[in-house]
């Protein structure tokens, strides 16, 4: 039977609109609750296509309350209310639960957005993770008793937006003090008035692919990251599978499972995200939706599992996992912005030529203007590629994007 599904915002990355998409191709309606669409038709990133949406909905969606009562305003019931994107996780959690929709535990969803809490509460449960502190000054960075260097970040930002790798006292204290000047982040929330002070953990970054329901947690895949050199930790690429043994692929999944358990995160997909130490991974962050930059499109081309479907069709009905196969490995490399007027967008044709490429997009046309941020919005492309093995799928996609030519003028001050 076809339902009625609302989207609360998206994040900008894939997987927001991989969901709308996997909706509306499931004969779903859809509506999209947002305070500003053009926000999502800008260029620097991937669009949205406005035919995966039945109706569009503004209001302010920041506001649980006035989220509750947009829904309750549209001219059909809604069975699901969705939230693919870390900025309203937690407003579509509480909205759910008030209007008596399907969603995960609010609390579980706040615990995972708060990286402090999260490493407390998993601290508490065993699930190993770096050593940290909650700090809320500058000068409390001076009681910080672990090595340098480490790293220092915003508790619920996200996108890697404000994180930073400090090697002195003087240099976390002020970035700790850069953070607590950023009040609000990019879509207007107030942030968490503190900074988390962590041990840097200068090993390997893995993320787990999880499906949960009814509190049981199911890993689909594991993902190997790449990272552009600190001080910043850029994404600058994926593969999928990660090239783990099956003790270490193994440890991982049970780090992130137990990680899951200790947040009370009990429904969705979820990201989670891990460092390699010399003795195993620790946690590094919990993310309560599906992994942007269309990990779930190299996991559904590794696996067969869509991670975005998965998430539609366990809001509207009985649920089981999918059965679970690598078929293949999967990569994505992106194409890092530089900043100027975009004059010149050559070569893309050519990229899709390479063998094993299956998707070459460009963000930009001529004559947009870019002005890169030290985040993961940073790019002007992407190309997606198969392969026998992660590394391999990876280096077809980096090929591909060698034939792409962006050419940017002096930036306009």
């Amino acid at each position: 039977m076809n339902k009625h599904i609302a989207f609360l915002e998206s994040n900008l990355t894939g997987s927001g609109y991989e969901a709308m998409a996997a909706a509306r191709a499931a004969g779903h309606r859809v509506t999209f609750l947002t305070r500003d669409l053009d926000l999502y038709l800008a260029p620097g990133h991937e669009k949205l296509d406005p035919a995966w949406l039945d109706d569009v909905v503004t209001c302010d969606t920041n506001d649980p309350d006035a989220v509750v009562a947009a829904v309750r305003e549209l001219g059909r019931p809604v069975d699901a209310l969705l939230a693919v994107g870390e900025w309203h996780m937690i407003c579509a959690a509480e909205a759910s639960r008030t209007l008596g929709l399907p969603g995960p535990s609010p609390d579980g969803v706040r615990a995972a957005r708060d990286k402090s809490l999260t490493r407390t509460l998993c601290s508490r449960a065993g699930v190993p993770v770096p050593g940290f502190a909650r700090v809320t000054a500058p000068e409390e960075v001076a009681r910080w008793t672990l090595p340098y260097p480490c790293v220092v970040k915003p508790l619920d930002d996200a996108g890697s937006n404000g994180v930073r790798l400090c090697s002195t006292a003087a240099e976390a204290a002020e970035h700790v003090r850069t953070i607590l000047a950023d009040t609000h982040n990019e879509r207007g929330q107030r942030k968490i008035p503190a900074a988390l002070v962590e041990e840097y953990i200068d090993g390997p970054e893995v993320s787990v692919e999880v499906l949960v329901y009814g509190g049981t947690p199911t890993v689909v895949a594991l993902t190997r990251k790449e990272l552009s050199p600190p001080p910043y930790f850029l994404e600058v690429g994926h593969q999928v599978p990660a090239d783990l043994d099956g003790v270490l692929a193994e440890c991982c999944a049970r780090v992130a499972t137990d990680a899951l358990r200790a947040v009370g995160f009990d429904m969705g997909v979820a990201h989670v995200e891990l460092r390699m130490a010399a003795d195993g991974p620790r946690l590094i962050e919990i993310n309560c939706r599906p992994a942007g930059d269309r990990i779930t499109h190299l996991v559904a081309l590794s696996t067969g599992v869509d991670l975005c479907e998965e998430l539609v069709r366990m809001h509207v009905g009985p649920w089981t996992p999918p059965p679970l196969a690598v078929r293949q490995a999967a990569a994505i490399a992106f194409l890092p912005a530089a900043p100027g007027d975009v004059l010149r967008v050559r070569g893309a044709d050519l990229a899709r030529r390479v063998e094993g490429v299956t998707d070459v997009s460009v963000y930009v046309t001529e004559g947009d203007h870019s002005r890169p941020l030290p985040n993961n919005t940073a790019r002007h492309a992407h190309a997606i590629a198969v392969g026998r093995t992660g590394r391999g799928a990876h280096d077809r996609a980096r090929a591909a994007l060698t034939r792409l030519r962006i050419e940017t003028g002096t930036e306009v001050a």
